[in-house]
C-alpha cells in the first residue's frame, strides 16, 4: 500500500472505538461475540460472591477500557431467562474512566438453593457488553417546562 492508502485505513480504523480487555484469571477465554454481526460481546461468569440471601455477584474476570466518546451497557444475555436469576439492576453502566472488575449482580427468585443454582453458572456466558455512544448534554434547572399536546399523561396514555 502506498502512504495516502495507509492514511485512509488508518483514519478508518480510528473512527472505529477500540474496546481493550484485561483478563484477571490465568486461561480465560477473551469476552466476543457468539457471531460477527451480534450486538453484544458475551461475559463469562468465573466466580460468584453471595452479598444477601437472593443476591449474588458474579465476576467476569475482566476490566476494559473503552476509546474516548463511548461507555459499555451490560445486559443479562436472552438466554437467562432459562434460569432463576435476574439481573439486579436491570442495565449496567461502565463508565469510561472505570478500570476495575467488571460485577454482574443477579438476583435469585429462585424457591431452591440461591448458591446451589448460582454455583451453576459457572463458567458459562451469562450478560453482554454494548458498545454505545457516549452523548452529553448541558442540564439546566427550570421552575417549569413548556407545555405539550400530551402533557403530564404517561402510563399507556397513547393507547
Amino acid at each position: 500500500m502506498n502512504d495516502f492508502h495507509n492514511f485512509i485505513f488508518q483514519r478508518i480504523l480510528e473512527s472505529i472505538p477500540l474496546l481493550k480487555i484485561c483478563c484477571h484469571f490465568d486461561g480465560m477465554s477473551i469476552p466476543k461475540r457468539g457471531h460477527k454481526t451480534d450486538a453484544g460481546i458475551d461475559l463469562t461468569a468465573m466466580t460468584v460472591e453471595q452479598k444477601r440471601p437472593d443476591i449474588f455477584f458474579f465476576d467476569t474476570g475482566i476490566s476494559i477500557r473503552i476509546s474516548t466518546g463511548y461507555y459499555v451497557e451490560i445486559v443479562p444475555r436472552s438466554s437467562i431467562i432459562k434460569t432463576d436469576f435476574l439481573l439486579a439492576n436491570s442495565v449496567g453502566i461502565i463508565d469510561p474512566d472505570y478500570r476495575g472488575h467488571i460485577f454482574l449482580p443477579f438476583r435469585y427468585v429462585g424457591s431452591s438453593d440461591g448458591m446451589q443454582a448460582a454455583e451453576e453458572l459457572l463458567h458459562q456466558r451469562i450478560a453482554q457488553m454494548l458498545v454505545r455512544k457516549l452523548v452529553t448534554c448541558r442540564v439546566e434547572a427550570v421552575d417549569s417546562l413548556e407545555e405539550t399536546i400530551r402533557g403530564e399523561n404517561g402510563f399507556g396514555s397513547t393507547g
